[in-house]
């Protein structure tokens, strides 16, 4: 019996343990398959006895948080996306090889979000807080008394919110079990540096034996192809219980370089020899690259100087979360590089090790960021709970981690956080990797090697005042803000302008009034004034533009380069700049939550890029714009010059110019339906072309992949794009319509995404996804290595408040994925009444009329079997609206979403603005505060407080103003109003505001009655 149950569990390790390389004497296994997972707390489930069989097997890289619902009242919040968080455990049972006992066996988390705690066979191996970093744990001495192991991990991140973005929760990266002899080179124990075509290898050597021992290190060098260029053998004698290291130099003539645009890769591997046996062998990856900062000019890659041209990236991948797929990593570094980025910050902490595996191979480099702040910047945080702990030993392991990638080109030590800790972090830097300068994202700046500035360094003036003997770099630099396919003419500040504390450059408006009215919603529909979208020309900021910043970076020659915020549009720090619920995301990036461009891609693809482009915005569908208004159509190019014509009528040539309001030609269109067609010429002669045209209502859905396609994988992916498009198969840029999803074949919907900042569906465990500005996606995977695969894409297409047209279509798709191509029979069947559709309702065969108020349902069936049901409703209160808002000034932070306690919201009363204000009672104790980010710099700043209150006979109201904990005023007066929650009046006290993080707190002195609706801080 006990034979036949090792003979079961050797079977499962076999499926549920994948090698990956063999090192002679040792291997390492990729440990992702097959772990049983769920969430709660379980007080014994790190007792190999504990009953899992229950729990859900899953494979890893995974994360939980994701998998659920988005809900206001998730304690994540807004600074982490409204997802929901708690303690979740991780258990995997495998059987003991016996070839295992007396070698030195351990375990490889990448990374695990957060706080985790690891046991083999109830033994704890240790606790690891930090969720960024990588750890491996011995389990040698288990191994050795134990015919079967069993892990158990328990991740606690039920404490929130624990940073101030979307973090994710559980084991969101790789694992590997990694076999070897007591006589070994411990993890991470190589660092190898390059300086012209010479070669230093450092090799650690860990002897846990007994004895003492003589090893031979033997290393050898290969070339891009294969060849070996190098090799070097060194004695080295290592006392029982102990470590020590060889320092070994190589040569090699001539050798192929590592750059952005040709990112050579040698191979070094590194054996211990000893009596005639190979006791370890360990491959690394370099390159051969020399990098110089010079404050004058930046940094020179092989002596030639490169400019940063940078994007500051979270983890998480939109509906993917923190676990992305190796595949969706890898095709959104190369889309950044397509975009003409060369560089992207891991904002605020270490990317998994993958991440600088693909950076290595396409040549993208990198800021590699080890923190967010030293100190608390979100309530549960890692600065606030465990920093001053742990920071030395997660700061060392990075380091360990990351110093031998070509791609990594500068550390940075944390973002818009102080103290004098920063001293402490550079100098462990400089002792475990003396190769790279260390930089910060504006801490500690005296510290650095490097000095890296966010928000400030966009502040106009700033390049004339700056002051430093030291490189500099726009650490986060520039911000602004777009929604894929929407737009304004006229210019958004997020703090308005002018504003003396931002002092922001001027971006004219690109019409006298607004002449777009389309909208999410109406202004009386949003909670806050914050919650708007911000226009895809760039013309949505902070303090200056995007053009203005690729200008600054190009002609400023003591400009190393600086970093946008952000490459990805991510999930959380929803509340800040967005205003919170609905809004679940921050949407910076040129590319949105779901991998679609935005018109902002194509401007940095213009001036960052050689291949001929042009792109057309916006978009040329404008059903409710009156005939004639005059459009700002913009052509983004990189060629010679431009010519646009409307249908097919010339309106004139332009070329692209250098300075920053000339990137963009510019035509004033007037407004008429047809084709708007661009010409980009080079040497006089035609290269490039777009076409855009006006799209009738939706008629039908067109499928296609983004990426590579799926292989014959039993766990690959693949990007799904559905858009929404007119019966002549033009693109509908207001597409809304819900497309249903099912598999044929062997493989599963992962997720399902479609850009939107404000769309709370779940991901995970759905079938159908609403359109949004005509884009849907969908990520299916494989479930098998071989079977045919196809994916079945159904939706019920119209205009939800038929603005132009009350006819509906019902159109499917089906796409092949893998193998031969399917071609089901498919029939559909629908209703109009409100009853649910059998195969005896009305076959749709052409598009039909419905008046509003219309739900249609459909039922497709598929080879003679229900597979979905549909339904569409057509209403006035359906769907985005068509005369929404006009772009408005800097909106204050509101009362009743702040933290408050001794007051009630009230909705009674006139002028207040949001949704509410907040009433003191006398009771003793109350206070409201408020969380605000200030991504500029330290300094003072106007608070400004708009309140009203009873008339208390000329005695007025006193609030006492706290800011970081500390008093600012004790008793700061506020004068009567004449009537509460009606007559409001605003006061203004200075303040001062650090980098970061800050709190604000007003506490009412005495007298009750006080309504308070919000601050503005400018």
């Amino acid at each position: 019996m006990k034979s036949l149950l090792q003979a079961a569990l050797l079977t499962l390790f076999c499926l549920s343990v994948v090698f990956c390389r063999s090192a002679g004497a040792g291997e390492r296994m990729s440990f992702d398959s097959n772990w049983k997972f769920s969430l709660g707390d379980f007080e014994t489930a790190q007792d190999p006895t504990f009953d899992d069989n229950q729990w859900r097997t899953l494979n890893v890289p995974h994360d939980w948080s994701i998998e659920g619902e988005y809900s206001k009242d998730n304690p994540m919040g807004a600074q982490c996306g409204y997802l929901p968080a708690g303690i979740g455990w991780y258990r995997k049972t495998i059987p003991v090889d016996s070839a295992w006992k007396g070698k030195h066996v351990e375990i490889t988390f990448d990374g695990v979000y957060m706080n985790s705690t690891v046991w083999a066979n109830g033994k704890k191996l240790g606790v690891r807080p930090y969720g960024w970093n990588s750890f491996t744990y011995d389990i040698s001495d288990v191994i050795a008394g134990s015919d079967k192991i069993t892990f158990a991990i328990r991740v606690d991140n039920e404490k929130q919110p624990s940073a101030r973005w979307y973090t994710g929760s559980g084991i969101y990266a790789h694992t590997w079990l990694t076999v070897k002899e007591k006589m070994h080179v411990p993890h991470d124990g190589i660092f190898i540096r390059t300086s012209g075509g010479e070669v230093t290898v450092d090799t650690e050597v860990a002897n846990q034996t007994s004895e003492g021992g003589t090893v031979r290190v033997e290393t050898s060098l290969f070339d891009p192809s294969g060849k070996q260029v190098a090799a070097l053998g060194t004695s080295l004698s290592v006392d029982p219980g102990n470590s020590d290291s060889v320092m070994q130099k190589l040569t090699i003539a001539d050798p192929l370089l590592w750059s952005t645009d040709s990112p050579s890769l040698y191979l070094a591997v590194t054996e211990l020899h000893a009596e005639n046996q190979i006791l370890d062998r360990v491959e690394t990856r370099f390159g051969f690259r020399d990098i110089e900062w010079k404050p004058e000019s930046g940094m020179w890659l092989n002596g030639v100087n490169v400019k940063l041209r940078g994007v500051c990236n979270h983890q998480d991948a939109g509906a993917l979360g923190a676990a992305v797929p190796d595949k969706i990593l890898r095709f959104r570094i190369e889309q950044l590089k397509k975009m003409g980025c060369n560089a992207i910050r891991t904002s605020h902490n270490p990317q998994t090790p993958v991440f600088y595996d693909i950076c290595d191979e396409v040549g993208m480099l990198v800021m590699d960021e080890i923190f967010d702040g030293w100190m608390r910047k979100a309530k549960q945080d890692y600065g606030g709970r465990w920093f001053q702990q742990w920071w030395k030993r997660d700061l060392t392991d990075w380091l360990r981690r990351d110093r031998n990638h070509p791609s990594v080109v500068i550390y940075s030590m944390g973002n818009e956080t102080r103290g004098a800790v920063g001293k402490e972090l550079v100098a462990t830097c400089h002792q475990v990797d003396p190769t790279r300068p260390v930089t910060s994202g504006h801490s500690a700046d005296e510290a650095m090697d490097v000095l890296g500035v966010n928000g400030a360094s966009e502040k106009k003036g700033w390049f004339d005042e700056m002051n430093t003997d030291k490189v500099f770099i726009g650490t986060e630099n520039t911000h602004t803000w777009q929604v894929r396919g929407y737009y304004r003419s006229m210019t958004w500040y997020r703090d308005g302008f002018p504003n003396k504390k931002q002092r922001p450059y001027e971006t004219p408006d690109l019409t006298e009034r607004e002449i777009f009215t389309y909208d999410w919603t109406r202004d009386e529909n949003r909670d806050n004034g914050k919650q708007k979208f911000n226009s895809s020309y760039d013309n949505a900021m902070v303090r200056l533009n995007s053009r203005r910043n690729i200008q600054q970076i190009r002609d400023i020659g003591r400009y190393a380069g600086s970093f946008r915020w952000t490459g990805y549009d991510y999930i959380g720090e929803a509340g800040y700049v967005h205003g919170g619920w609905p809004f679940k995301a921050f949407m910076g990036g040129a590319i949105d939550l779901a991998n679609f461009e935005k018109d902002l891609y194509y401007l940095y693809q213009s001036q960052w890029t050689d291949e001929p482009m042009v792109h057309i915005l916006p978009h040329w569908t404008h059903p409710v714009m009156k005939m004639g208004t005059e459009i700002p159509v913009w052509v983004y190019s990189n060629c010679d010059h431009v010519e646009l014509f409307l249908n097919d009528q010339p309106l004139g040539r332009q070329t692209p110019g250098e300075n920053w309001d000339e990137m963009q030609c510019e035509w004033m269109v007037r407004w008429q339906p047809g084709t708007l067609h661009a010409v980009g010429y080079r040497d006089g002669q035609p290269v490039v072309e777009d076409t855009i045209r006006t799209a009738d209502a939706p008629a039908r859905i067109a499928l296609s992949v983004d990426g590579r396609p799926l292989s014959d994988n039993a766990t690959d992916i693949v990007q799904v794009r559905v858009e929404s498009r007119d019966s002549q198969n033009e693109f509908y840029p207001y597409g809304e319509n819900r497309t249903h999803f099912h598999v044929i074949g062997p493989g599963k919907i992962r997720a399902l995404d479609n850009g939107s900042p404000i769309d709370v569906e779940r991901h995970f465990g759905t079938t159908s996804r609403v359109a949004f500005f005509g884009l849907t996606r969908a990520y299916i995977e494989s479930t098998e290595a071989t079977g045919d695969i196809a994916v079945l894409a159904t939706s019920i297409l119209g205009e939800k408040k038929q603005v132009t047209s009350d006819k509906v279509s019902i159109d499917t798709q089906v796409l092949n994925l893998r193998g031969e191509v399917a071609d089901p029979e498919i029939k559909t069947f629908y209703t109009l009444d409100g009853s649910a559709p059998t195969q005896q309702s009305k076959r749709y065969t052409h598009p039909f009329a419905v008046p509003l108020g219309t739900t249609v349902r459909a039922l497709v069936v598929m080879d003679g079997k229900p597979i979905q049901r549909l339904q569409e409703r057509f209403a006035e209160d359906e769907g985005f609206v068509w005369d929404g808002g006009q772009s408005s000034g800097p909106v204050g932070e509101q009362a009743e979403t702040a933290n408050y306690r001794e007051a009630s919201v009230s909705g009674h009363g006139l002028g207040f603005h949001g949704k509410g204000y907040l009433r003191f009672t006398k009771k003793p104790g109350g206070f409201i505060e408020w969380y605000q980010e200030n991504d500029g710099d330290a300094g003072a700043a106007d608070l400004i407080i708009r309140y009203s209150g009873m008339p208390r006979r000329n005695k007025p109201y006193e609030v006492s103003v706290v800011v970081n904990g500390k008093p600012v005023e004790k008793s700061l007066a506020l004068p009567d109003t004449t009537s509460p929650g009606r007559d409001w009046k605003t006061v203004t006290v200075e303040i001062p505001i650090g980098r970061g993080a800050n709190t604000i707190r007003l506490v009412p002195l005495g007298a009750s009655g006080l309504c308070i609706d919000e601050i503005l801080v400018r």
